[in-house]
């Protein structure tokens, strides 16, 4: 049960987080399988992307957002790197706790930092690595129990890879208040790689080692109530700022947070009455 805890919540630190994520999990990993999805990631947010702008919204990308400018209690307008300025009668902020506090009113704004103060993510140590083929065919997926170790050779189930090649991602969960030496977990997964796909270095196409990469935006703690904790789409004091992401609102873990507290932020839009007062330019920044 440890086992499974420290890899269903990304982290070692089961002392600090809420039983209520784990019993969430299990139950949820009892009733349906995992799914992996072909050509990763990408598919759902290039299907999102598309349903938007059929929906008539307007995406644009590689831009870097510099801040969301506030005034009399009301965000107005977005400024971009280049200097340029987005006006906006609603922005909802869509990114991680530290760069949505960063982004509102220059970091300066207070309700924006008590919202963040205190929050934990989770990081974990990844490394994954293109493989020209799979050492051990029989071995896909590797859940220790003794350790904050795992690995899923995910090409087995879905198509992430080309025929024949293997991806695997290995990942190994941290505790916050001691995130340790990361050399030190690099050379971890790859003992857990030697371990359960021995001549992996022979069959190495490319590898990629990311040392802190983050998990999740916030763990749920039992101190701060489990997901109830969590912070509200709507920001106190800002009557047109709305929040969205894995570390909002009181639904969902990962994914299942995002899209429920994205879903939140567009209903308090249309409560709040923004659209019937003037156009709605909604910026999500990311």
């Amino acid at each position: 049960m440890t086992g499974l805890a420290r890899t269903f919540v990304y982290s070692t630190a089961l002392d600090l987080v809420s039983a209520e994520l784990f019993v969430e999990k299990f139950q949820r990993a009892l009733r349906h399988p995992v799914h992996y999805v072909d050509g990763g990631w990408r598919t759902l947010v290039d299907g999102l992307r598309a349903a938007a702008e059929r929906a008539g919204a307007r995406i644009v990308s590689n831009v870097q957002v510099e801040s969301v400018e506030i005034g009399n209690g009301h965000a107005r307008s977005v400024r971009l790197r280049d200097g340029s300025v987005v006006r906006a009668s609603t922005v909802v902020v869509a990114t991680s706790p530290r760069d949505a506090a960063k982004l509102v009113d220059g970091g300066e704004h207070p309700a924006m930092r008590q919202i963040v103060e205190g929050l934990i993510p989770a990081r974990i140590a990844c490394l994954d690595v293109a493989l020209n083929r799979l050492p051990v065919p029989g071995r896909p997926i590797v859940q220790e129990l003794d350790g904050p170790r795992f690995m899923s050779a995910q090409s087995v189930y879905s198509r992430v890879a080309p025929e024949g090649a293997a991806l695997i991602i290995s990942f190994k969960q941290l505790d916050p208040r001691h995130p340790g030496d990361p050399r030190e977990d690099e050379r971890d997964l790859e003992d857990l790689l030697d371990a359960a796909q021995p001549g992996w270095h022979d069959a190495l196409v490319k590898r990629q080692y990311l040392p802190r990469i983050e998990a999740v935006g916030t763990l749920p703690t039992a101190r701060e109530g489990g997901f109830a904790g969590r912070p509200d789409p709507r920001v106190t004091g800002l009557d047109n700022l709305y929040l969205a992401g894995d570390w909002v609102g009181p639904e969902g873990f990962l994914v299942d947070a995002s899209m429920a507290s994205a879903h939140r932020a567009a209903e308090l839009v249309l409560e709040d009455g923004w659209p019937s007062r003037r156009k709605v330019a909604t910026s999500s920044v990311s």
